[in-house]
């Protein structure tokens, strides 16, 4: 019974900030709004049972996205605020993605999922020794894209 409260708790996070990060007009706290969605859907996938898909999308969506968003956002000399036409279309277009995905995956919602622990050094084995390669190449990416940051900050500042 806890389960299901917790997942109508995270479920209604989960609405509330995907509302907030389409129809704030600030960027910046639209950013903030998107890193709760992204801790609370980390959440929701650990309740389930993904630790390794939560802490993934913890890592990706959560930590990178936002803070690079954020970064951008910093790069302005003036904030842009986002027309109200263009979240309207956003809603609709949500919606319209959101019915859709429940139409297609209705029939399999009486399949049971096994849920399975992971530890952290089954987890690290995995990065290191099965995935080391595009593990490698994310790196890279993610380290060129903070250089290049940097390099357009320092060069702004003169």
């Amino acid at each position: 019974m806890i389960d299901i409260i917790v997942f109508a708790i995270l479920g209604t996070l989960a609405i509330a900030f995907s509302l907030l990060v389409v129809e704030h007009r600030s960027l910046v706290y639209g950013a903030i709004s998107l890193g709760f969605l992204g801790i609370v859907n980390a959440a929701l996938f650990a309740l389930i049972g993904f630790t390794f898909i939560a802490l993934f999308h913890l890592a990706v969506y959560v930590g990178a996205g936002v803070v690079f968003i954020l970064f951008s956002v910093t790069m302005f000399r003036e904030i842009p605020t986002v027309e109200i036409r263009v979240k309207r279309i956003a809603l609709v277009i949500v919606t319209l993605i959101a019915i859709s995905l429940a139409a297609i995956f209705w029939p399999y919602s009486n399949i049971s999922v096994v849920a399975q622990s992971i530890s952290y050094r089954e987890l690290s084995k995995v990065f290191t020794e099965d995935y080391w390669f595009p593990f490698l190449v994310t790196t890279i990416a993610l380290v060129t894209t903070l250089i290049e940051g940097i390099t357009l900050a320092r060069r702004e500042a003169r």
